[in-house]
C-alpha cells in the first residue's frame, strides 16, 4: 500500500543508521524506532526507514511524544518466522510543530 503523507503520534524510541548486512556500509538511510498505543491501550512498537534524512535531525526528540509526518510511505506486510510483520517505508519525514 502506498500514501503520499501520514502523519501519526508516536514516541521516538531510537534513531540508527541502517547498515547494508553484505557491505557492512551505511546505506545513506535512517532506521526510526517509534512507539504508539492502540485503541485498546497496548503499546506497539514499530521501525521506520526513512530515506533522505540523517540521524541528528531525530537524536534530539529521543523519548519524547511527537507529530511524525512521513511522506511518500509504503507499507508492506509480510511474514517474519511465522508471524505477520510490517515494513514501513518513507522517502522523507519531519517533526510537525
Amino acid at each position: 500500500m502506498y500514501c503520499n503523507e501520514v502523519l501519526i503520534a508516536v514516541s521516538i524510541l531510537g534513531v540508527s543508521p541502517e547498515i547494508d548486512f553484505e557491505t557492512k556500509q551505511a546505506t545513506g538511510n535512517i532506521k526510526l524506532d517509534v512507539g504508539f498505543r492502540n485503541a485498546n491501550g497496548k503499546h506497539i512498537t514499530r521501525t521506520i526507514k526513512i530515506a533522505n534524512t540523517s540521524v541528528s535531525e531525530f537524536s534530539t526528540y529521543l523519548d519524547e511524544k511527537v507529530t511524525l509526518r512521513l511522506e511518500e510511505v509504503t507499507f508492506s506486510p509480510y511474514l517474519y518466522n511465522g508471524r505477520a510483520a510490517l515494513s514501513i517505508k518513507a522517502e522523507s519525514a519531519t517533526i510537525e510543530g
